[in-house]
């Protein structure tokens, strides 16, 4: 006589979620900082399976002029992001204007913290893939600005907040001419691109794993059980995983108040039904403690290792004296919700 339990019920819902502000720059001696048009908002929905698209179209970024008549005259430069959550970006410049020349356009720039950056050297031939290069032409003061357009890719199931900020960083190479005699220069400018990102607190839940099944349990009796309750416990292989943007909240309940019975079996009589108890996250529920408390859960994220959260069951009873059925089941129903960004009493749940 087969005793199994528990195949599965999953609610996955979205809700929105806030953005961030933007941030600032830093120059040296020569080389270039933001003067206006460097920050986008986006609106992103981690779990949508495509890239999102927006135009950045007119940052302007001006040279730095030194004192003695110093003055930036070429300067090459990509973007770094600044942290790996930003992996998979693709930044590429689609035009460039202004008292000079430069290029190339319609190639990424952007490298990520998983990626060896270009070297950089403004006094080589031409620039490294990867590196956009602008040569200024002029002394007067329109000829220190150059407008840049640029397209911003993010990939799908980036590991992004609820509500976040992307700053990028122009890692450069430049020389320059004046106050002495030529001279080069390398440096950062912090946060010379911004993108506000609204991303959707979006929420993906799944079981894994097998039926929870006791096996064949006809001719054992209630005392071998309780005896070995280990031999009679689902293993710890099966769980439910959970990819959320934000925190989320899960409960669970028994359709049979934590019984197993077959179709057509009385729940009210004992001769058909199977006591068992249900572990899941730090709590242990059976007919006599069937109330499952809710759990508010921290953020999950969305890469694959996310929110594993295990669930397992332990039998009470044998089937020895029990009405003869092919199968005693029950279903247990997990609820998976997400919640905004602000909820309180956040619990790291994969730990419980």
């Amino acid at each position: 006589m087969a005793r199994s339990l528990f195949r599965r019920a999953i609610l996955v819902a979205a809700v929105a979620a806030a953005s961030l502000p933007s941030g600032a720059w830093a120059a040296g001696r020569c080389g270039l900082v933001t003067v206006s048009g460097g920050t986008a908002n986006l609106t992103y929905d981690p779990f949508s399976g495509n890239n999102t698209t927006i135009n950045l179209a007119g940052v302007q970024l001006s040279r730095v002029n030194g004192a003695g008549g110093e003055k930036t005259a070429n300067i090459e430069f990509y973007v770094k992001g600044t942290t790996a959550a930003q992996n998979g970006t693709v930044l590429i410049p689609t035009s460039a204007t202004g008292s000079g020349m430069g290029g190339p356009t319609g190639g990424n720039i952007f490298f990520g913290t998983n990626q060896t950056p270009p070297i950089l050297n403004i006094n080589s031939g031409s620039p490294a893939t990867g590196v956009f290069r602008w040569a200024f032409s002029g002394n007067n003061a329109a000829s220190d600005v150059f407008t840049l357009n640029l397209q911003i890719q993010l990939p799908a199931n980036l590991n992004l907040n609820a509500g976040t900020t992307l700053p990028f960083d122009i890692v450069y190479s430049c020389n320059g001419t004046g106050g002495g005699g030529p001279f080069t220069d390398t440096g950062t400018v912090s946060n010379a691109l911004v993108v506000n990102v609204t991303v959707l607190s979006g929420l993906q839940a799944s079981y894994v794993g097998s039926v929870l099944d006791f096996g064949e349990v006809g001719n054992v009796t209630t005392a071998q059980v309780t005896s070995a309750p280990a031999t009679y416990t689902t293993p710890n292989t099966n769980y439910i995983r959970v990819a959320s943007s934000g925190p989320y909240s899960v409960e669970m309940s028994s359709q049979n108040n934590y019984k197993l019975t077959f179709a057509g079996g009385s729940l009210g009589n004992p001769l058909q039904t199977l006591n068992y108890q249900a572990q899941f996250l730090g709590q242990t529920r059976s007919t006599a403690s069937p109330t499952f408390s809710t759990v508010t859960c921290v953020r999950a994220g969305t890469d694959a290792a996310s929110g594993i959260l295990p669930i397992r069951a332990t039998l009470l009873e044998g089937g020895q004296g029990k009405t003869p059925a092919s199968v005693y089941n029950d279903i247990l129903t997990v609820t998976v919700t997400p919640l905004l960004s602000t909820v309180p009493s956040q619990q790291n749940c994969p730990a419980l």
